[in-house]
C-alpha cells in the first residue's frame, strides 16, 4: 500500500472525512473513493477521507501512481505570462482548495487579496483573465468556493463569539480595495479593431446596443427597456460527489422572468469573467469577496445573500449588461438543462468580446470631439475620480469606526450602567430601606436598568441593519471608481494607436486613416457614454444610499426614545409629596443640534 505525507492540517466536517494534521503519514486505503479525495488511515487506526491536495505520496505502488506536484513545463510559460506575479506569490503558500487535485490550481489564481472585507466581497470575486474561454470546461462542473480552506489568499471574516455584528466583520476604508481588474485591455485585438473593424460580419440580432448623442455633445447609452429588479429569495446547503462535496445554492427571482433559478458562488464568478471579457471598458462592479472560514455560517451565508443581490441589481440597472445575453442567460436557465450548457459555451467563445464587441454598437455618425479635448476632458475625470474615491473611503473608515464604538464601547458601557442600575434598584428594597412608594421606586430603577441592558445590546445588533448594508454599497461603489481610471487608459490608448498612425503611415498596412477614425470615434463614444452613466448613477445610488440609511437610523433612536419614555412612565406613576420638581437645565433642545 502506499503512504501519503499531509502537507496541510484538514480538519474534518462530515462522517467520511478524517482530521489529519501537517507533516502526518497516512496508509492509502482507495486513491479513488472519489474525484479528488483519497481513503486513507492513520498510525491511530482510524479511516476516512482526505482531499488529494493536501497530501503527497512518499511511497508510491505500480498501480497508483502519485498526482503530479508541478505544473507542465510546457504551461510555465504561458502561466508566467498571463499571471500577476504579485497575485501568484501571496498564493504560493497556501494549500489549494480540496475540491481539486494540486495541479489543477494554476487555472484558480484570481486578486482576491486586499479586498473588500465582506464585499468582495467576502467581496468578496475572478479579476483575472488569464484563463481564457480555451480553458474551460464544457461541463457544468464549476468548482466551488464553499469549502473549507484552513489557509488561503482569501481575506478570512473574523467571527464574534456573542453573535454581535462586530464592526471587524465589516468593510471599513482602510480594507475598502474592491478586486482590481487585472484583464489586459488590448488582450481581445484593439489594433486589429481599429485597422480591420469587424473580424466577423456581424449579425443585426447581436446589434444589442446603441448610443446616442445628447445635448451639449454628451454620449450616452440608449436604453432600449426598463430597468428590471432581481431578488435572492434564498439558500440552500447542497452537496455532490455522494455528499462528500458541500456548497451553497442561491435561488434566483427576476422581475423580467417568471422563472427561478439556482446558482452558485463559482456561477457568479463565471459571469464576472465572461462581462469582464466581452465589454473592455464598462464598469464591471466587484463580486463579493470569498472567505477561508465560517463560510456555512448563517450569519455568513446571509450577508453574501444580500451582497450578491446588491451586485445583480447593479448589473441590471445598467442599460448595456441588463441586455446582455450572458447575463440573460445567467437570470433565467436551469443549469441542469443542456440549453445552460449551451449557453455557457457559447459565451466563452463569443467572437464579438473585448474590442470585437465594438462592432456591435450603433453610434451617432458625429465626432464627440477632437482627441486633444477628449485627453484633457478624460484626465480631468480621472482625476475627480480618484479624489471621489478617496472621500468615499474615508466615509466608510469613519462609519466603521462608529460602529466599533456601538459593538464595544457602547454596549459594554451602557449594559453595565444597566446592572448597576438593577443593583441599586434591588439595593432599595431592602427592609430596613422600607418607605412609603418604596418598592415602586425599586421596580422603576430595576426597569430602567433593564432597558439600558437592551438598549446597549441594541447597539451592537444595529449595525446588521444600518452600518453594514452601507458599507456594503460604499465598498462596491469604491470597486467600481477604481475601474475608472482602466477606462480612461484604454481610451489613452485608442488615441495612442490612433497618433502613430497618424505618424507612421507604413503602419496602416495599406489602409487609409480615414478608415481608422471613425472606429477610434466608436471608443470614445463608449467612453463618455460610460462616464456619462456613472455621473447619474451616482446621483442615484447614493440618494438612495443616504435615504435608507438614515432612515433606519432615524427607527433606531426612535425606538430608543420609547424605550426610554416606558422607562420614565415608571418614575411618574410615584406620587412625589410637597410637589417636589426639578429645575430644567436648558429650554429642552440641545443647541449644538441646530436645525
Amino acid at each position: 500500500m502506499s503512504k501519503v505525507k499531509v502537507l496541510y492540517d484538514f480538519t474534518a466536517e462530515s462522517t467520511n472525512e478524517i482530521t489529519t494534521y501537517t507533516g502526518e503519514e497516512l496508509t492509502v486505503l482507495d486513491p479513488n473513493s472519489y474525484e479528488g479525495w483519497l481513503k486513507i488511515r492513520n498510525s491511530r487506526g482510524q479511516e476516512g477521507i482526505v482531499p488529494t491536495a493536501y497530501v503527497e505520496f512518499i511511497e508510491e505502488d505500480q498501480d497508483i501512481p502519485p498526482p503530479p506536484s508541478h505544473y507542465p513545463a510546457s504551461t510555465t510559460a504561458s502561466l508566467w505570462e498571463s499571471t500577476n506575479f504579485s497575485e501568484t506569490n501571496s498564493y504560493m503558500n497556501s494549500p489549494p482548495s480540496y475540491s481539486q487535485p494540486a495541479y489543477n490550481t494554476a487555472n484558480q489564481v484570481k486578486s482576491w487579496d486586499n479586498t473588500a472585507s465582506t464585499y468582495n466581497t467576502s467581496n468578496t470575486y475572478s479579476n483575472n483573465n488569464s484563463r481564457s474561454a480555451n480553458h474551460e470546461s464544457d461541463s457544468d462542473d464549476f468548482d466551488d468556493d464553499d469549502v473549507k480552506t484552513p489557509s488561503s489568499s482569501y481575506n478570512s471574516q473574523p467571527r464574534n463569539p456573542t453573535g454581535a455584528y462586530n464592526s471587524s466583520t465589516l468593510t471599513t476604508a482602510s480594507s475598502m480595495n474592491p478586486i482590481t481588474k487585472h484583464k489586459t485591455k488590448n488582450s481581445y485585438g484593439l489594433d486589429v479593431f481599429l485597422l480591420f473593424g469587424e473580424v466577423k460580419p456581424v449579425a443585426e440580432s447581436d446589434r444589442y446596443s446603441t448610443i446616442v448623442l445628447m445635448d451639449h455633445r454628451q454620449s450616452v447609452w440608449k436604453r432600449r427597456s426598463p430597468a428590471y429588479s432581481i431578488s435572492i429569495l434564498g439558500y440552500s446547503n447542497d452537496r455532490k460527489y455522494h455528499g462528500v462535496k458541500k456548497f451553497i445554492s442561491y435561488e434566483i427571482q427576476t422581475e423580467k422572468f417568471p422563472q427561478r433559478v439556482k446558482r452558485r458562488y463559482n456561477q457568479f464568478d463565471w459571469l464576472h469573467k465572461r462581462l469582464e471579457e466581452k465589454y473592455p471598458n464598462i464598469c464591471i462592479p466587484p463580486l463579493p469577496d470569498k472567505a477561508a472560514i465560517g463560510n456555512f455560517e448563517d450569519d455568513f451565508i446571509m450577508k453574501r445573500k444580500s451582497q450578491l443581490e446588491l451586485w445583480l441589481n447593479r448589473l441590471s440597472s445598467h442599460p448595456v449588461i441588463s441586455e446582455s445575453e450572458v447575463f440573460i442567460h445567467f437570470l433565467q436557465c436551469d443549469d441542469t438543462s443542456a440549453k445552460w450548457k449551451a449557453g455557457k459555451r457559447k459565451a466563452e467563445k463569443d467572437e464579438y468580446r473585448g474590442a470585437q464587441w465594438f462592432c456591435t454598437l450603433t453610434v451617432p455618425g458625429e465626432s464627440s470631439d477632437t482627441t486633444t479635448a477628449i485627453k484633457e476632458r478624460v484626465d480631468k475625470f480621472s482625476k475627480a475620480s480618484l479624489s471621489l474615491d478617496y472621500c468615499v473611503r474615508n466615509v466608510g473608515n469613519a462609519l466603521d469606526k462608529i460602529n466599533s464604538l456601538h459593538v464595544s464601547t457602547y454596549k459594554k458601557e451602557l449594559t453595565n450602567f444597566g446592572k448597576r442600575l438593577e443593583e441599586f434598584g434591588s439595593a432599595l428594597s431592602a427592609e430596613p430601606l422600607d418607605a412609603q412608594n418604596n418598592s415602586a421606586l425599586s421596580r422603576a430603577i430595576v426597569t430602567t436598568g433593564n432597558i439600558y441592558n437592551q438598549i446597549g445590546n441594541s447597539y451592537a445588533e444595529q449595525g446588521k441593519e444600518d452600518v453594514g448594508p452601507m458599507l456594503d454599497r460604499l465598498s462596491m461603489y469604491s470597486g467600481i471608481i477604481q475601474q475608472m481610471p482602466d477606462i480612461v487608459k484604454f481610451e489613452k490608448n485608442a488615441i495612442q494607436t490612433y497618433e502613430e498612425f497618424q505618424q507612421r503611415p507604413e503602419k496602416l498596412q495599406g489602409r487609409a486613416l480615414s478608415e481608422v477614425a471613425p472606429r477610434r470615434e466608436i471608443i470614445s463614444h463608449v467612453t463618455f457614454a460610460e462616464i456619462n452613466q456613472f455621473n447619474k448613477d451616482k446621483v442615484d445610488d447614493l440618494t438612495l444610499y443616504m435615504r435608507s440609511f438614515l432612515a433606519k437610523q432615524i427607527k433606531f433612536y426612535d425606538e430608543i426614545g420609547e424605550c426610554l419614555k416606558r422607562a420614565q412612565a415608571g418614575f411618574e406613576q410615584i406620587p412625589v409629596s410637597n410637589a417636589k420638581t426639578i429645575s430644567p437645565t436648558s429650554n429642552g433642545f440641545n443647541k449644538s443640534l441646530k436645525r
